[in-house]
């Protein structure tokens, strides 16, 4: 077992029985989502190495896997950081995915499958559970096999080979996005809203769809601008 001290960020706490990289992997990634590490934050490589009680080789070897998931970047004198999102990031992303997730919306008002309305629904609750906990891992978890499932509809493989790409691209900016709703005051998830729209008729799930991202996108350029404020501010 890895034996770690729990000076400042408590990254360590729940390193148990992966390997070391991967515990150390995990550590990062959840302090990253669950927004403890803000993006732009340098992630000192002794310190943190010494902290999760590992080599700084092991360290550099769980960056390059948060690196592919677009959580931390290497930058020139700054060394590891976590990633930042800018504003033509999330445009793009949202884009992107409601191209690819408008196509499930289409294939499901077609076919009607109770399967994969029981599915979301089943999803909406978990969701709407860890919501009302305060459980932004569980959030995200939910919010990304909502959306999966709803692509999955069109039962192409590529789409869904797609929209997990965009997913993993997005992972920051859903993190984001989940703390946005405590920084900007919202007090409910709008899943169910979607859920209900989506038995509706195609052209209300294509709406509700569209606005659902348009919300999601805004709330998280917001919040972007409240960060930079803060950091502006503070010097």
């Amino acid at each position: 077992m890895v034996t770690v001290t729990d000076p400042i960020t408590g990254l360590g706490a729940n390193i148990r029985r992966q390997s070391t990289t991967e515990q150390a992997t995990d550590a990062v990634r959840r302090a990253i989502l669950s927004g403890r590490l803000l993006p732009g934050t340098p992630l000192r490589e002794a310190a943190l190495a010494a902290e999760l009680g590992i080599s700084r080789s092991t360290l550099r070897e769980a960056a390059r896997t948060l690196e592919s998931e677009g959580l931390v970047r290497y930058q020139m004198n700054r060394g590891i950081v976590v990633a930042d999102v800018t504003g033509p990031d999330i445009a793009d992303i949202y884009a992107a995915r409601a191209a690819v997730e408008l196509a499930g919306v289409d294939a499901l008002t077609a076919h009607r499958d109770p399967a994969v309305y029981a599915r979301l629904a089943d999803l909406v609750d978990r969701i709407e559970h860890a919501f009302d906990h305060g459980d932004t891992t569980a959030v995200l978890d939910g919010d990304r096999l909502f959306h999966a499932t709803l692509v999955a509809a069109t039962g192409s493989p590529r789409l869904g080979r797609i929209h997990a790409q965009l997913q993993q691209e997005q992972r920051l900016a859903l993190a984001l996005s989940e703390r946005s709703h405590r920084e900007l005051g919202r007090t409910a998830d709008d899943h169910r809203q979607l859920l209900d729209a989506l038995r509706g008729s195609p052209e209300q799930a294509r709406a509700e769809l569209t606005a659902h991202l348009q919300v999601g996108a805004a709330e998280l350029q917001r919040l972007l601008d409240l960060l930079a404020h803060r950091k502006d501010t503070r010097g």
